[in-house]
C-alpha cells in the first residue's frame, strides 16, 4: 500500500498543547476515540501529524472524524487514502458513519474531473456490499445515490433508490433522484418522478422549477410555485431566483416581475436573471433601465450581470451602447472583460450588419478566439448572407472543433445554395463517417401540465389527424393573405412543391396546430423550440396570432418571441 501523500503546512497548525495535556492526563489511553477531533483539525494542514494522531490512538470513530474533515477539505483524495489505511488497520473498522462523507469526496472528485474518478466510488459500493451495509442505512443509500448521479450513471442511481427499503425512502432520498435526473437533462423525468413523491420541500421545488424553466412548462411551475406560497411564508433567495428565471423562461414576464419584486433579500445572481430575461424577452431597454436601478441601490455587478447587460444591447440592437459598455466595464464596473462578454460584443455587431468590425474585433481580443467567437460570427453571416466570410468562419470553428455540426450544416448550405451538389454530398459523407449530427429541430408545447414534444413531419400524437387537418386549414388561410412559403432555408435537391411540404411540417407548426384545436380565441400558446425559429415559421405565427386571436409565445434557442395581432416583439431583429 503506497503511503499517503504528504500535505503542505498551512497558517493553521494543529493544537499539539491540547495533545500533550491528553497524553499527561492519560484521557488517550483511557480512551482513544479522544484524538478524533485532534486529528480532524490537524488533518487539512498537517497530514503526517494527523496520521500520527491516528496510528498511535486508533479508532473508528476517529478515523471517520478525520475522513469527513478531508472530505470536506480543499483535497478530497486524502479521504479515500486515508480510507484505505483504515482498512488495514486491525484496531478499526468502517462502519455506517464511515461511508457518506466517503462517497462525498469520490462525488467531488468526479465534479473536479479528477482522472480515473470514478473508480474508488465504485470500490467503495463494492466495499459496502460486502459488509452488508448497501440497504441498512438511508443516509449510505442517498450518498450512493448522489454520487452515482454525479457520475452520470442513471441506471446505477435509480438501482440503488429501488433497491432500498420503502421505509427508507425519505423526502432526501427522493430530492437525490430528483436531482440526478435533472443533472442529466431528463427534464420530463423530473416532472413524472415531482407526481409520485409523497411529499416536497425547497429542494424538490428548486429541481421542479428549474425543468419547467428548460420546458417551458409554465403550469407546472406555476402549481410550484403556489404549493410553496402554501406552505411557507416568504420565498428564499435561492427559490426566487429560479422562480424568476423559469417564468422568464416561460416568457410570463409579469409573474417574473411580481416574483422579483415580492423578494426582499435580493442579490447580484437575482438581479441579474432578471435582467437577462427582459433582454430576451424583447425588452432590453427595461433591462437596461434595471441595470440602472441595480447599481443606484448600491449592488455591484459582476460578470454574469455584464454579460446579461450585453445581451440586451445585442437583442436591440444598441450598437454604441454595447460597445461603450464593454469599454468601460474594467474601470466603472471592475469586472474584467472575459471572453464571454467580447463574444456578446461580437453578437451585437454581427446581428446590426457590422460584420467586418465583428471580425476586426475578434482578431484583436485578448484571448485567443474560440468557437463562440467564431460562431457569434457565423450565425450573423448566415443571417445577412455573406458567404465569403461566413465560409472563413466555419472553417476557423472546424480548427478549434473539427466535430462542429454548425460549420460542417453551413459548408453544406452554402454549397447546396450555389449548386454545388457533389460538394455537398462531399459534406454530408464526411459527417455521415464522423458520426458528426445535426440535433433534430423539436419543439415542446405544454398544454393543461401535459408536455408534448414535436419533430419536423411527427405523426405519434394521438391527435394527428386532426393536427394535420389543422395545419391545412392554416396553410390555406395563408394563401389567403397571400403567404408564400420561404423555402430558402431548404437545402435539399428536391422541387419547390416538395420544399413548400416540407418546411410546411416544422415541429413548431405542428406545435401550434395542436395548440391551436385545444384552446379557445384569446388564448396563449407557449412553444419551446430547441433551435433558431426560421424564417417561414416566423412569418406563419405572425399572421396566425392575427387571424385566429391567439397570443403566441416561441422561445427559440436564442431569445422569445411574442406574436400578437400580426406582429413580433422582436420587431423581426433577431
Amino acid at each position: 500500500m503506497p503511503p499517503l501523500p504528504a500535505a503542505t503546512p498551512t497558517a493553521s497548525t494543529p493544537n499539539k498543547a491540547l495533545h500533550a495535556r491528553l497524553l499527561r492526563n492519560g484521557a488517550l489511553n483511557a480512551d482513544p476515540s479522544a484524538a478524533a477531533p485532534l486529528a480532524a483539525a490537524a488533518a487539512n494542514s498537517s497530514l503526517p501529524y494527523a496520521l500520527s494522531l491516528l496510528e498511535a490512538h486508533p479508532s473508528t470513530f476517529s478515523y471517520n472524524t478525520t475522513i469527513r474533515s478531508l472530505a470536506h477539505g480543499p483535497r478530497p483524495h486524502l479521504a479515500v487514502a486515508l480510507y484505505r489505511s483504515m482498512l488495514l488497520n486491525p484496531l478499526s473498522n468502517p462502519n455506517n458513519y464511515t461511508y457518506p462523507p466517503l462517497l462525498a469526496a469520490c462525488a467531488r472528485l468526479l465534479l473536479a474531473r479528477s482522472p480515473k474518478a470514478a473508480a474508488p466510488g465504485t470500490a467503495v459500493h463494492a466495499s459496502l456490499f460486502r459488509r452488508g451495509l448497501v440497504s441498512r442505512d438511508r443516509f449510505i443509500s442517498a450518498s450512493l445515490l448522489s454520487f452515482y448521479a454525479v457520475a452520470g450513471d442513471l441506471p446505477a442511481a435509480r438501482e440503488v433508490f429501488d433497491r432500498s427499503p420503502p421505509i427508507q425512502r425519505d423526502l432526501p432520498l427522493w430530492n437525490s433522484l430528483l436531482h440526478a435526473y435533472l443533472s442529466q437533462g431528463l427534464y420530463t423525468h423530473v416532472l413524472h418522478l415531482s407526481r409520485q413523491m409523497p411529499a416536497a420541500d425547497e429542494v424538490t421545488l428548486l429541481a421542479l422549477v428549474s425543468a419547467c424553466a428548460h420546458l417551458g412548462a409554465l403550469d407546472t411551475g406555476r402549481w410550484a410555485h403556489a404549493y410553496y406560497a402554501r406552505t411557507r411564508r416568504n420565498t428564499t433567495r435561492n427559490l426566487g431566483t429560479a422562480l424568476v428565471n423559469m417564468y422568464m423562461r416561460c416568457g410570463d414576464v409579469e409573474s417574473s416581475w411580481s416574483v422579483f419584486r415580492e423578494t426582499l433579500d435580493k442579490d447580484v445572481r437575482m438581479w441579474s436573471v432578471m435582467i437577462a430575461g427582459l433582454a430576451v424577452n424583447g425588452l432590453p431597454r427595461d433591462a437596461l433601465d434595471l441595470f440602472s436601478e441595480m447599481k443606484n441601490i448600491g449592488i455591484d455587478p459582476d460578470s454574469i450581470t455584464m454579460t446579461s447587460v450585453l445581451s440586451a444591447c445585442a437583442h436591440a440592437g444598441m450598437v454604441d451602447e454595447g460597445k461603450r459598455f464593454l469599454s468601460c466595464m474594467l474601470v466603472e464596473y471592475r469586472v474584467q472583460p472575459t471572453i464571454e462578454h467580447y463574444g456578446c460584443v461580437v453578437d451585437l455587431l454581427g446581428r446590426a450588419g457590422k460584420l467586418e468590425e465583428a471580425l476586426a474585433l475578434i482578431k484583436t481580443v485578448p484571448f485567443k478566439a474560440d468557437v463562440v467567437l467564431w460562431g457569434a460570427l457565423l450565425v450573423a453571416c448566415r443571417v445577412h448572407n455573406n458567404v465569403d466570410m461566413g465560409l472563413m468562419a466555419a472553417r476557423e470553428i472546424l480548427k478549434l472543433d473539427p466535430r462542429h455540426a454548425g460549420a460542417c450544416v453551413f459548408l453544406s448550405n452554402a454549397y447546396a445554395a450555389d449548386g454545388k451538389w457533389d460538394l455537398v454530398q462531399e459534406v454530408r459523407n464526411s459527417m455521415k463517417e464522423h458520426r458528426i449530427f445535426k440535433p433534430p429541430g423539436s419543439s415542446i408545447v405544454e398544454l393543461d401540465g401535459v408536455v408534448y414534444e414535436f419533430l419536423s413531419g411527427d405523426h405519434s400524437h394521438p391527435q394527428s389527424d386532426r393536427i394535420y387537418a389543422m395545419l391545412d386549414e392554416v396553410c390555406k388561410t395563408l394563401r389567403l393573405k397571400g403567404h408564400k412559403p420561404s423555402i430558402k432555408e431548404i437545402t435539399f435537391d428536391i422541387d419547390e412543391e416538395d420544399k413548400e411540404v416540407c418546411i410546411s411540417q416544422h415541429s413548431e407548426k405542428l406545435a401550434l396546430a395542436l395548440g391551436l384545436i385545444s384552446t379557445r380565441r384569446g388564448a396563449v400558446i407557449r412553444i419551446v423550440k430547441n433551435l433558431r425559429i426560421c424564417e417561414d415559421c416566423h412569418s406563419v405565427m405572425k399572421i396566425v396570432s392575427e387571424v385566429y386571436d391567439r397570443f403566441i409565445v416561441v422561445r427559440d434557442r436564442n431569445r422569445f418571441h411574442h406574436f400578437k395581432n400580426g406582429s413580433c416583439s422582436c420587431l423581426d431583429y433577431w
